[in-house]
């Protein structure tokens, strides 16, 4: 086994520090903690691949915080996957079957490294790739491939504008570079590659670390994840027990609303633009005469609204919170008429909003109406 050169450690080290940095910035109390978690555990499973990388820094460490390293370190890929899917989902939350994706990845990285491990720690000759090897590999594609999806999938709706630049450059240069460095990995498996591979690996890694510490200083990055203080949309605002009202109003205009916003307002309030099933930002800025630029900014920034399907959800819900209880038209009806192409996305929208179904809203709604003083 040979020595770790000085310059080896050096590059490690004060990679390892940026790494540290973003780790102590994540764990600041804010808005969105289950985004800041998702992002903290990703940033902790590169710092483990740090060392995980190089069997002369692993042996210098306790027995189990090395077997913690390893499984941080082949569980990388799933937590980029979350990490990914946290940042531009302002919906985020943990759930079941997310952390069992994780530990389904911790589990089948530590079954598949466990042998070479072993004969690490007791100084034997190593096994080489084992039945669990090729397996563990594809599941780090897979993650990796669906890191970059959730990268792109939403890109068109975003309306947050640091946030389009995170997923054009820094977060899809992350999805990037982990699938070059895979291929690289897997091309080279148990080849002598020498020590300047290694560390061209970990300077890849902290080009990428040093951007998002860029984006933090200029406070990007909290705009991303939703620190910075922004008009609160009425979709956002948390449901309560009592029944919403069943006649809710249109967004507010600004005290001095500009002939784009007006226009904006007419085009929801009056001509129902939002009823329009596949409407996107491009159509709707075309009916507007306005970029696509223009019309983002006049959304997110004087509504208060962080995506485009949230907007729109906002004005079907609004129509349909108020036929519900003014009609009696079956509910699969009014969900078509409002924009929604099925009812399942309706009823997810609306439990998401209102914090129940339809049918219980209606049912309370009139049920309020009928009470003395209602």
């Amino acid at each position: 086994m040979t020595e770790v050169s000085a310059g080896d450690l050096l590059l490690r080290g004060t990679v390892g520090g940026v790494l540290l940095f973003h780790l102590v910035n994540l764990l600041g109390r804010g808005p969105r903690p289950a985004a800041r978690a998702a992002l903290w555990l990703f940033t902790l499973s590169l710092l483990a691949y740090l060392g995980c990388q190089q069997a002369e820094l692993l042996v210098r460490i306790p027995d189990p915080l090395v077997w913690g390293v390893l499984a941080l370190c082949a569980s990388s890929t799933a937590w980029l996957w979350l990490a990914a899917r946290a940042l531009f989902d302002d919906h985020f939350r943990w759930d079941w079957p997310q952390f069992g994706a994780g530990a389904a990845m911790v589990a089948l990285g530590l079954a598949a490294n466990a042998p070479r491990l072993d004969a690490m720690l007791a100084g034997g000759v190593d096994p080489g790739p084992g039945p669990l090897t090729t397996w563990h590999a594809a599941a780090m594609v897979a993650f990796t491939a669906a890191a970059v999806w959730e990268v792109l999938r939403g890109w068109r709706d975003d309306l947050v504008e640091p946030r389009r630049a995170a997923r054009r450059w820094v977060a899809l240069g992350i999805g990037v570079y982990a699938a070059i460095a895979l291929a690289v990995e897997l091309a080279v498996r148990d080849r002598p590659v020498g020590p300047l591979l290694p560390a061209l690996h970990v300077a890849g890694i902290g080009l990428v670390a040093l951007a998002l510490a860029l984006l933090v200083a200029r406070r990007s990055l909290d705009a991303v994840l939703g620190l910075v203080p922004t008009i609160e949309p009425v979709a956002s605002r948390p449901a309560t027990s009592a029944p919403p009202d069943p006649a809710p109003r249109p967004d507010p205009l600004p005290p001095v609303a500009s002939p784009a916003m007006q226009k904006l307002q007419r085009a929801m309030a009056e001509d129902h633009a939002y009823r329009r099933e596949g409407l996107t930002v491009a159509s709707l800025a075309a009916d507007l005469g306005m970029g696509e630029a223009a019309l983002r900014a006049l959304i997110n920034q004087e509504l208060g609204h962080r995506n485009f399907n949230d907007f729109l959800h906002h004005h079907r819900l609004q129509e349909a919170a108020a036929r519900l209880v003014a009609e009696d038209l079956p509910i699969l009806t009014i969900a078509l008429e409002c924009g929604y192409g099925s009812i399942g996305p309706f009823n997810r929208a609306f439990r998401q909003r209102f914090g129940m179904t339809p049918s219980e809203y209606r049912a309370g709604s009139r049920l309020a109406q009928q009470k003395p003083g209602g």
